[in-house]
C-alpha cells in the first residue's frame, strides 16, 4: 500500500515532469529583447479596395483606435492606384514599443 506522502510525492514528480516537457515541447523559453528591440516603434498596416472611400472607412476605424489608446501617436497615410485597386498604408509611430506591442495585441478586436 502507498502513503500519502508517497503518493504525492509521485505526484509532484509526474507534474514536474509534465510542466519540463510541456514547456520545451511548446518553445516558450523564450528571451524578451530577441523578439522585440527598443527602437521597434513602427507599424505599417496595409489595405486594400475597390474605392478609394471603402479603403479610407476601413483605414480610419484603426486610426481612432490608435489615437484613442494613445494620444501621441504620430500617423502618415499614403494611397496607390494599382490596376482597378486602391491600396493604402498606413504608417503608426508610436512613442515606444511597449505602445506598438499593446496596439498589435489589440488588433483583432479593432
Amino acid at each position: 500500500m502507498f502513503s500519502k506522502d508517497m503518493l504525492s510525492k509521485e505526484t509532484s514528480q509526474k507534474n514536474q515532469v509534465q510542466e519540463n516537457e510541456v514547456c520545451e515541447a511548446c518553445g516558450t523559453i523564450v528571451e524578451l529583447g530577441s523578439v522585440i528591440t527598443e527602437d521597434d516603434t513602427q507599424l505599417v498596416l496595409p489595405f486594400s479596395g475597390p474605392t478609394k472611400e471603402s479603403v479610407e472607412a476601413l483605414a480610419e476605424k484603426y486610426i481612432k483606435a490608435a489615437k484613442a489608446r494613445f494620444e501621441t501617436v504620430e500617423i502618415t497615410v499614403d494611397y496607390k492606384e494599382v490596376e482597378s485597386t486602391i491600396e493604402s498604408e498606413v504608417t503608426l509611430q508610436f512613442e515606444c514599443t511597449a505602445e506598438k506591442l499593446i496596439f498589435e495585441m489589440g488588433l483583432s478586436a479593432i
